[in-house]
């Protein structure tokens, strides 16, 4: 059977390269409608995520099914039966509320630009399902060594986040999705500092979290402060989102194709990380994340050498 493609045309004249069901004639992100958004999905479009359990009230964790179930789509509900039930019922809604409204124009808008959503309703019911999407992605583990997440996730009116953790959303039309688990990075190209983040982006909307307070980066838009929100709030609130192409694996890695190949052919004249800031930021990434194993580091090529070589000079 010949392939099914999308017959959005872009503005160069050329069309739309995405797969698409049999009898639709957009794909996921040109469709107009999101029925026919469900509809164009094809059976390789799937979203695979791991299914959560509550472990128990008294300890305060979740965690993961031994067996792996699948869903579909979009928009998704990522716990188990009994989660899904308190969770999906108080907060998913206003989650797809918000997605839909992005999705609906993120079409039209090129990398770098920005979308305003205006009227968005119930801001602390959408942060809480972003809450739960980030432990979705990163485990059991990030939850126990954690202690804030599990109540603030379960408890419909509990507005507890610490002050050095910032959350932050961005807008994306780049395809699948970039799931970063809890990471540690040194930034050598401005100002130099070490950052724990994590990212989970999924088309249409991208969430960044850190735990080294905020994050100075014009791509980024805040809403921990929407913990201040009551949960039944009926006021609306205002947000700019940038929309942000998702090209690399690293989190909060903004550059388009273009940039990464030109600066992947250059040299960068940036000191080296020493030997103790690495330490350091192992140390606080295995800390917030639970995990101490399966690291691995990777930079620019001539960062890397030049670490290399700072560490041999040390051992002579």
């Amino acid at each position: 059977m010949p392939s099914v493609h999308c017959e959005f045309a872009k503005k160069t004249g050329e069309h739309c390269k995405r797969s698409v069901a049999e009898g639709q004639h957009f794909c996921w992100q040109h469709a107009r409608e999101w029925r026919a958004k469900w509809r164009s999905l094809t059976r390789n479009q799937t979203l695979l995520l791991k299914k959560i359990d509550e472990r128990s009230s008294e300890l305060a964790q979740m965690k993961f099914r031994p067996h792996t179930q699948y869903q579909k789509g979009l928009c998704f509900y990522s716990l188990c039966g009994d989660c899904n039930s308190r969770c999906g019922s108080k907060y998913a809604g206003a989650y797809i509320e918000f997605v839909k409204t992005i999705a609906e124009r993120i079409g039209d808008i090129r990398d770098f630009h920005t979308l305003s959503v205006l009227g968005v309703r119930r801001p602390l019911r959408i942060l809480k399902q972003i809450m739960v999407q980030f432990v979705t992605a990163n485990g059991p583990q990030f939850v126990r060594v954690n202690d804030w997440v599990a109540p603030f996730v379960r408890e419909v009116k509990n507005q507890q986040i610490p002050n050095n953790v910032c959350i932050y959303i961005f807008a994306s039309n780049s395809r699948g999705a970039r799931t970063t688990g809890v990471s540690a990075h040194i930034d050598l190209s401005a100002a130099y500092r070490r950052a724990v983040v994590a990212e989970f982006t999924f088309w249409p909307l991208g969430t960044v979290i850190s735990f080294d307070g905020e994050l100075s980066h014009p791509g980024l838009a805040p809403i921990h402060h929407w913990k201040k929100y009551a949960f039944d709030y009926t006021g609306t609130t205002d947000i700019e989102l940038r929309v942000n192409p998702v090209e690399s694996a690293y989190p909060v890695d903004f550059r388009d194709h273009d940039q990464i190949v030109t600066q992947s052919q250059s040299f960068i004249d940036s000191p080296a990380p020493s030997e103790d800031d690495c330490k350091a930021m192992i140390e606080r990434a295995a800390k917030i994340s639970g995990e101490s194993e399966n690291w691995a580091f990777s930079g620019h090529p001539h960062t890397v050498q030049k670490t290399l070589n700072a560490r041999r000079s040390r051992r002579r």
